[in-house]
């Protein structure tokens, strides 16, 4: 994973501006944003929208030939007399949440006992003049990181891209969807008034969007009024 082929797209986002890495990234509201249709950023990598969380973790341990985590899946699907390819789904999703709960729940015996009682559970930091970073890792909900730039010892620039951002992400300039929608296109619906359907598509990513939008508003800067639906 190369974190510099990593840009976010603001095509049909309400914010200003262009694609961009996070670092160089600023986010400016946009409301009345022609096109636009979301909150969200579209994060992509190397130019593509990609699907994080226990699936895709779970999909690529089970490639890497992953022991533990191959007999768990093929146990599973074992069941279902279902093939590898049956998890690219609703259910696949929320299976592969309930074996990666089951994967840290064994693994916890391990990193305890990794545990020394007495050492320091902290190390001394400072902050520096100039500076930028990122930090990545893998939250229950899929591929987050932070980026930071710093200048006269405060911070410039902030940017998150968490999991809901990668998977509720809207189109990009060039058209392609993000995973939330690609999954609900072409859904069958029983019941136009009530497409429940779709709630349970959605769901199977465990969204949260309070934490896939970010907002920073310049001081001063006047928006009007705007509600948003």
């Amino acid at each position: 994973m190369d974190s510099q082929k990593i840009t976010e797209d603001v095509t049909h986002s309400w914010y200003e501006g262009t694609t961009h890495h996070p670092f160089d990234e600023e986010t400016v509201l946009a409301p009345f944003k022609e096109g636009a249709y979301s909150w969200v950023k579209a994060p992509r990598y190397e130019g593509e929208p990609y699907e994080v969380g226990p699936l895709s973790t779970l999909l690529v341990a089970y490639a890497s030939g992953d022991s533990k985590v191959k007999e768990m899946v093929d146990g599973v699907l074992s069941e279902f007399d279902a093939p590898v390819s049956a998890l690219f789904s609703t259910l696949g999703r929320h299976a592969a949440r309930a074996l990666q709960c089951k994967l840290v729940a064994d693994s916890m015996v391990d990193w305890v006992l990794q545990l020394k009682p007495g050492e320091p559970t902290f190390l001394e930091s400072s902050v520096p003049d100039v500076a930028q970073g990122a930090g990545f890792w893998e939250a229950p909900r899929g591929a987050l990181s932070h980026f930071i730039k710093i200048e006269g010892g405060k911070i410039k620039n902030y940017q998150a891209v968490v999991p809901s951002t990668w998977n509720a992400s809207p189109a990009d300039g060039n058209g392609q969807k993000g995973p939330i929608e690609q999954a609900l296109m072409g859904a069958p619906v029983e019941d136009e008034g009530n497409p429940f359907e779709l709630a349970r598509i959605v769901r199977s990513f465990d969204p949260c969007l309070a934490c896939a939008i970010h907002m920073v508003t310049p001081k001063g800067r006047d928006l009007g009024e705007f509600r948003v639906s």
